[in-house]
């Protein structure tokens, strides 16, 4: 079973530079809340990660898992690369729209767990990641 939750900001800043924010996946830390560590560990030829070992506390367990990443123009998109302590799958993607001299970003995010909680727990802790995620975010780029 699975929970997919889909959310949207708009960010005050310019679309290369939020851009820039999310491609840096070592530092996500930084604005991700949950997030303990973000290691990459494997690059593309422009230097973008493809491989990263993420360590997360959402609440309810503190999991390590890797992840891999693709680079559409318009953002990031990831998927684990094998079940871990919490999570049977993952996927996400956080794409950005420009507009004018600001920015949309749609963070949408698919969890399947391994933890016996209720729907409702799991819709709660995607959520609240998927929400405090943009909202990190656009603190971020505001600074």
């Amino acid at each position: 079973m699975s929970v997919t939750v889909s959310r949207s900001v708009m960010i005050e800043a310019p679309f290369d530079e939020v851009l820039a924010v999310v491609r840096d996946v070592g530092s996500q830390q930084t604005w991700w809340p949950g997030m303990l560590a973000s290691e990459v560990l494997e690059t593309d030829g422009h230097g973008r990660a493809v491989r990263a070992r993420i360590v997360n506390d959402v609440k309810v367990v503190k999991d390590e898992f890797e992840t891999v990443y693709e680079h559409p123009d318009d953002g990031l998109t990831w998927r684990l690369s094998g079940s871990s302590m919490a999570q049977r799958s993952q996927e996400g993607s956080l794409l950005l729209e420009p507009d004018d001299d600001a920015t949309t970003a749609t963070l949408s995010l698919t969890v399947a767990t391994t933890l016996p909680l209720p729907k409702l727990v799991q819709r709660k802790v995607v959520t609240d990641s998927v929400t405090g995620a943009l909202e990190g975010l656009k603190r971020h780029c505001a600074s």
